[in-house]
Formats: C-alpha cells, structure tokens, sequence
C-alpha cells in the first residue's frame, strides 16, 4: 500500500490506498483516513492506472475511509467516467454513514451501487 500525505500533514490528513488484484479483471482498493484535496489528483491518476492495466471491476473499499472532500469525490466520479468508455466500473463497499450521506446529498447513488462487502461487490454481475 501507499500512503499519501497532505501538504498540511496532520495525522487526520493521511490517505492509505491498498491495492489488491483480484484475477484478471477486478481490483479492491482500500482507502483509509481522509481523501484531501491536494491528494485528490492521485487518487484519480491510481484509479485511472489500474482500469488502464485491464480491471474491468474497481472495487473501493471505504470502510476505514473517515472523510471526504467534495474534491476527493470528483477523483471517484472521473474514474467512473473513465470506465465508461470502456465497459467496466467502480463500484462502493460500506461506506461510514457520513458519506454514506455525502453520496445521498450528491445524488451520487444514482451513479454508483454501493455494497456491504467487498465479496458481494466482486461477485455481483
């Protein structure tokens, strides 16, 4: 895993992305701590790589994931975008309620299907 640190560095302002290939065609990515704006950008550009290496399923794990900033979600929604160009997508496992309710307010539920585990998420068609 990765740990990308705001430039502001406070312990709450760290990310940790895991990475674990499932087969061929699908990816968990684990993000833990909080998804700032100035790590926003590689966030996107991590996501981006691993659909670019041919995972048709990009499997977020947002369990341990405490915060969110509304630039954080755009790196989210602009892998998602890049997916749909080529028949794969990003789907969401649990969720803490207070993104939970951020995905609600932005409507973004509409966009993604949101699991409760990372298995039923791998596993849906």
């Amino acid at each position: 895993g990765e740990m990308l640190m705001s430039k502001s560095t406070s312990p709450s302002d760290v990310l940790r992305i895991e990475v674990d290939r499932r087969g061929t065609d699908s990816a968990v990515v684990t993000l833990t701590g909080s998804a700032n704006m100035d790590i926003a950008d590689h966030l996107q550009e991590r996501l981006i790589d691993l659909l670019d290496q041919g995972a048709e399923r990009l499997v977020l794990d947002l369990s341990g994931l405490k915060f969110i900033s509304s630039v954080g979600l755009s790196a989210i929604i602009g892998a998602h975008l890049h997916c749909r160009h080529r028949l794969s997508e990003v789907r969401l496992v649990n969720p803490q309620p207070a993104i939970l309710d951020l995905l609600n307010i932005t409507r973004l539920t509409r966009i993604f299907t949101i699991h409760d585990s990372v298995e039923q998420a791998l596993s849906a068609s």
